[in-house]
């Protein structure tokens, strides 16, 4: 992983872990803050060895959140190449498609690492209203991301005090 981006990937996933303190909303658990990193790397095409990290991504959620560690780096990596696939052929780059996007990467997750889990012979915990909430929740969290880089309020910023100053 590029070196700028592992503050903010570890960022995302103590947060992640925080949602899941005791008096925090049930809800919160749901969301997956880490699937923002493998919509952004599928929709920005700006680096190709996202896969491989997307590994690591998924073994350092095995390790704060799963009592087995290798399936979630099968599945995030997974739902990297999956996403990857669909951003070569869709054009749109809105908020729509980060959120569109997000839905996609979290369902492969959410379905890689139970099929992955399977054969382990551990319990399946998940229902169907858990794996819906979870996806519909974290495609809503990608669209705000997409929506926040599309308002570009830093560019917004810099064009305001390049006026001010003349």
């Amino acid at each position: 992983m590029r070196l700028k981006l592992l503050l903010p990937v570890v960022l995302t996933l103590l947060v992640q872990r925080m949602l899941g303190m005791p008096g925090m909303p049930p809800w919160t658990t749901e969301v997956l803050l880490p699937v923002v990193w493998i919509v952004a790397a599928a929709l920005l095409q700006k680096e190709r060895g996202w896969p491989y990290e997307a590994l690591l991504l998924g073994l350092a959620w095995d390790v704060l959140f799963e009592p087995v560690i290798g399936p979630g780096g099968i599945a995030w990596s997974a739902a990297c190449l999956a996403l990857y696939a669909v951003a070569g052929v869709v054009a749109d780059r809105s908020p729509k498609a980060w959120a569109g996007f997000g839905l996609v990467g979290a369902a492969a997750v959410i379905l890689v690492q139970m099929a992955a889990t399977v054969p382990l012979g551990l319990p399946l915990s998940l229902s169907l209203g858990h794996v819906l909430r979870s996806v519909v929740f974290t495609g809503l969290w990608c669209g705000l991301v997409g929506a926040v880089l599309v308002l570009d309020l830093p560019g917004q910023w810099r064009s305001y005090r390049a006026r001010t100053l003349r």
